[in-house]
């Protein structure tokens, strides 16, 4: 799997990382364990320096409104993605697209950075 994430319900934090071709269907099984961990409020650090997206335009809208969805239904926390000093802009576009979604989302040059940032965000 190209996605691997770790929820802290101690931190109220989740941490994911992405390594190789990501696909729908790798985020689909993120969200999906993040509802049954109920961690989708959690503030969420995602490392995208060395995943690259493998989802094509209509892909990436039927993640939108998985998206959407969820925010509506469930809520969803502040999103930091770390994409590297050198931006991955594989996965990046992928985010960029997102960016329509109505939550706190910034890209972060590094993980210390993102959490910094997350520090400022209250978890619900």
């Amino acid at each position: 799997m190209s996605l691997q994430w770790k929820v802290s319900h101690l931190d109220r934090m989740v941490i994911c990382v992405s390594d190789g071709v990501v696909t729908l269907k790798d985020f689909q099984e993120y969200l999906a364990a993040l509802k049954r961990e109920k961690a989708l409020r959690f503030p969420k650090i995602f490392v995208a320096t060395q995943g690259k997206s493998g989802m094509s335009d209509a892909e990436r809208v039927k993640l939108a409104g998985l998206l959407t969805n969820f925010l509506e239904i469930d809520g969803l926390g502040p999103f930091a993605v770390v994409a590297g000093s050198k931006r991955n802009d594989g996965l990046a576009a992928v985010f960029k697209s997102l960016a329509s979604i109505r939550r706190p989302m910034r890209l972060f040059p590094d993980i210390h950075a993102a959490r910094k940032w997350l520090s400022t965000r209250s978890a619900t």
